[in-house]
């Protein structure tokens, strides 16, 4: 049995990767099972979605403990999630990390004995489709490593898969394409044995327990206004930018923003707590003279 763990953040598409590839495993005459593991359930919040596939039928259920791939989709979770996206992991899993190869810095998260394997699969999306809409490309990317998946099914897993979103059929075409040219970059490379005695690598930084530990329920506060201490910028995978000129100083984009994350100033024009903000892009749909625009975040 195959076992692959997807790590990404909300709106970034790792429950619709894990269904294509359990979908391509399908269509290569495998039996699959996929599924995601949610926290906070909104944009930008960590997300794990697991897939298994198999030569015989899968008795087992709940999370993956062992993967023989792990699909990393955002590399901050490398620092922030460590403990979940390394739990199971030892040095010959392949980590496939979505990220910029010439600024990733292995030694940053004192993992450099890792497998890690880079492609930025978010460049490829970009340029494309327009957009950081990954699922496609990280799907793409798992299949490489598994031999019984050819690309033939890979795409038509893909147009089943998305057209239950009734999405144009030119935005189909143009992610095929993301998942095509992901899959040429992704080396040829073997899987990690499950079943070998495993040494977890560690990182430096202390982080809570794996999502799914039976011991802790969830996260537990201990004092009021400690959300303030809780910086949630780096959820973003999108940033709204204001063009002052433009404001008119209606308040909407200040009424509206779930997270307090806008500010206003003496004048009260709205300012963005960066620091805050989780990228959710409310302030943008809602903002009637177009002042707040929607970025990339690099």
């Amino acid at each position: 049995m195959i076992e692959v763990r997807f790590h990404g953040r909300g709106g970034q598409g790792a429950k619709i990767a894990s269904r294509i590839l359990g979908q391509s495993g399908f269509l290569a005459g495998m039996f699959a099972q996929d599924f995601a593991v949610f926290g906070a359930e909104r944009r930008g919040a960590p997300v794990i979605s697991f897939t298994r596939l198999s030569t015989a039928s899968i008795d087992q259920r709940g999370p993956i403990e062992r993967p023989n791939l792990v699909v990393i989709m955002d590399d901050t979770l490398l620092t922030e999630a460590p403990g979940q996206v390394f739990h199971g992991v030892d040095h010959q899993t392949p980590l496939v990390v979505n990220t910029e190869p010439a600024r990733f810095e292995a030694s940053s998260i004192k993992l450099s004995s890792a497998n890690f394997v880079l492609i930025d699969l978010t460049a490829i999306a970009q340029k494309l489709i327009g957009n950081a809409f990954i699922s496609t490309a990280a799907a793409a990317v798992a299949a490489k490593f598994i031999p019984a998946i050819h690309r033939p099914a890979l795409e038509e897993a893909i147009r089943t898969e998305l057209a239950e979103f009734n999405l144009p059929g030119e935005l189909i075409e143009k992610n095929l394409a993301v998942a095509r040219d992901a899959y040429e970059q992704t080396p040829v490379m073997g899987l990690t044995d499950n079943l070998a005695p495993i040494i977890e690598l560690q990182s430096s930084r202390v982080t809570p327990p794996y999502l799914t530990s039976s011991e802790f329920a969830g996260p537990t506060i201990r004092h009021r206004g400690s959300a303030a201490l809780r910086q949630t910028g780096n959820w973003r995978t999108q940033r709204p930018v204001i063009d002052l000129a433009k404001c008119k100083r209606c308040f909407l984009c200040y009424l509206y923003c779930p997270e307090a994350a806008m500010t206003l100033d003496t004048e009260n024009f709205p300012h963005v707590d960066y620091d805050h903000c989780k990228g959710c892009m409310i302030c943008h749909e809602e903002c009637p003279t177009d002042a707040i625009s929607r970025r990339t975040e690099l």
